[in-house]
């Protein structure tokens, strides 16, 4: 006998062969946490930094923005006379930001601090974008064969942001907003 020869039959009320069913409070749970359901929840605001975007880069805890303002990379809250977009770039595999106003690149300098005034994207501009199981990015940038977390530093009693630490938690986590 082929199985092209087979026809679905109708269950009838007293087949034994029909499964059981959750309850509809299981059913509604297990809807609620699938993530290709309509019932899932929202998608995050933060987009996936990618080359060729440009995004406003955001601090989870603070809700203050990476900027640039009288050539110095800072944290400060959204609006002013700040500049906040970043074009995000790919250099042989390595992220890099630039400066939508001055067409500078994101960066450290020599004791690590963030700073904006490279003309190119090289080895000092070379980021690396982590996703967080719990939410937000980490941003790292490259040491030689290392990656150190993007962070907060007090220099003279202020805080500013730098390279802070290599692996662990030490980072800003940071949420990538595009425009």
């Amino acid at each position: 006998m082929g199985l092209d020869n087979l026809e679905p039959r109708p269950l009838s009320e007293t087949d034994s062969s029909t499964a059981n069913t959750p309850p509809s409070s299981v059913t509604d749970t297990l809807n609620a946490l699938d993530p290709l359901n309509d019932f899932a929840p929202s998608p995050p605001s933060s987009s996936v930094p990618w080359p060729n975007s440009t995004f406003i880069i955001r601090c989870l805890s603070s809700g203050h923005v990476l900027t640039l303002i009288d050539g110095k990379v800072r944290l400060a809250p959204p609006g002013g006379r700040a500049s906040i977009y970043w074009a995000c770039v790919e250099t042989k595999g390595w992220l890099g930001f630039r400066n939508v106003s001055s067409g500078k690149y994101l960066g450290y300098g020599p004791r690590g601090n963030l700073i904006c005034v490279a003309d190119r994207h090289q080895n000092w501009e070379n980021f690396c974008v982590r996703l967080r199981p719990d939410g937000g990015y980490v941003l790292l940038v490259t040491e030689w064969e290392r990656l150190w977390h993007v962070g907060m530093k007090m220099v003279r009693g202020v805080e500013i942001l730098a390279k802070v630490g290599e692996g662990g938690s030490d980072g800003v986590v940071w949420e990538f907003v595009r425009v």
